[in-house]
């Protein structure tokens, strides 16, 4: 796969928009990506006027074990909101950013390295079930019944600032003025946690309108087929591709649609997913969004399925420092193995008995990277099970300001 060009990673001022709330917000700043103190002293003028940003790797635990990338800012705060139209929040302090994925011709294997904006941020005051109530501190203070669900015209999902469960998220079912409500399965002991509520990617919002996407587009009315468009597909629960996604032309109209002639525009696109696209002729794709700051857990299908994931930041991660600690083995058929396309085929790396990444036979494989913007496979071998929950693997790289 090319290279990827970032091209530039901005700071937003942090703001506190309740009088008596900048405990909370430099309580906020004062944290890494896996929930551990960084920095206490840092004011929040400070993080206004911040000149650079430094990208820091994380072991499990969220020490630092390395910081080696230095970005310096050259955006004044008013130029700034001239780019970006994402909100600005009390006490995350996210930086946004733009970001040049180039796709080639044929088979790419792409990232979303940005979540989407902000919408609120909160307490979990206590859980029953699926169904969390929430204490907000930011957005909305009574949440609008019924916007963050399954009946809104986006996806919304809720996600973990901290504590065990950092880094958790979920589609959110429904809600009301003080409760959330998640799919079966969610963690039972949310209570206490600090979350925040997001937009998350669809089809429309990656990849841009369908008028003006820079996606090849096929014409429904002159006969042609999505053979004819760049394709869109995500990997399916049982390991196979999914539906293909794509652009065209229909009673004169350019929509995003699959292969049934349904509108996908709205379609969920999760954040931590890899992206399959097949593109007719090469181009380059621009994402702008959210760099999030905590770590971000990964669920795992077993019983040697594939799964498609992501680079969730907007930096190459060697294999050591990404978190992803998958199952060692005597060889690369009795390990688990993360694979990474190199334009023409995959290459597969994995850990030997002793923990070392290895490619081939035995090959140091420690300084591999997995790209920026890129997205990766994950196989377990041996008929092992799914990865899920407290067992899921933890993508522990993510950006925190110093």
């Amino acid at each position: 796969m090319a290279s990827r060009e970032f091209l530039g990673l901005f700071v937003l001022p942090s703001i506190c928009h309740k009088v008596g709330q900048g405990a909370a917000c430099s309580e906020n700043l004062t944290r890494n990506c896996n929930n551990k103190p960084v920095a206490k002293n840092r004011s929040l003028h400070k993080d206004y006027h911040m000149s650079e940003i430094r990208f820091r790797k994380l072991n499990q635990k969220g020490d630092i074990i390395d910081m080696k990338r230095t970005l310096n800012i050259a955006l004044s705060v008013l130029s700034l909101a001239g780019i970006f139209a994402q909100p600005l929040q009390a006490g995350l302090a996210t930086p946004s950013g733009v970001f040049a994925v180039p796709l080639a011709d044929g088979n790419n294997f792409i990232a979303t390295p940005f979540a989407r904006s902000e919408e609120g941020v909160g307490t979990i005051a206590s859980q029953a079930g699926s169904v969390l109530t929430v204490s907000p501190i930011s957005g909305p203070l009574s949440l609008p019944s019924g916007a963050y669900g399954s009946l809104a015209a986006e996806p919304y999902v809720l996600e973990i600032l901290d504590g065990k469960w950092i880094g958790y998220s979920a589609a959110i079912s429904s809600n009301t003025a003080n409760t959330v409500t998640l799919p079966d399965g969610a963690p039972s002991d949310l209570a206490g946690s600090k979350y925040v509520i997001r937009l998350d990617w669809t089809v429309e919002s990656l990849f841009g309108s369908a008028a003006s996407s820079i996606l090849t587009a096929t014409n429904l009315d002159d006969g042609d087929d999505f053979s004819s468009a760049d394709q869109i597909r995500l990997m399916n629960d049982n390991g196979s591709l999914g539906p293909i996604y794509f652009r065209a032309i229909r009673g004169g109209v350019t929509s995003w649609f699959n292969e049934n002639g349904d509108n996908v525009a709205k379609t969920r696109l999760p954040f931590g997913k890899g992206i399959f696209v097949k593109s007719i002729g090469s181009k380059s794709l621009i994402l702008s969004g959210i760099v999030r700051a905590s770590r971000t857990r990964m669920d795992i299908i077993g019983g040697k399925k594939v799964n498609l994931l992501a680079n969730p930041v907007p930096f190459s991660v060697g294999l050591p420092d990404s978190g992803l600690d998958i199952t060692p083995g005597s060889s690369v058929s009795t390990a688990d193995n993360l694979r990474l396309w190199n334009g023409t085929t995959w290459v597969s790396y994995w850990r030997n008995t002793t923990g070392r990444w290895t490619v081939g036979s035995s090959a140091d494989a420690t300084g591999v990277k997995i790209p920026a913007g890129a997205g990766f496979l994950i196989k377990r071998n041996s008929n092992r099970g799914d990865l899920k929950g407290e067992s899921a693997l933890k993508f522990t790289a993510c950006a925190v300001a110093p």
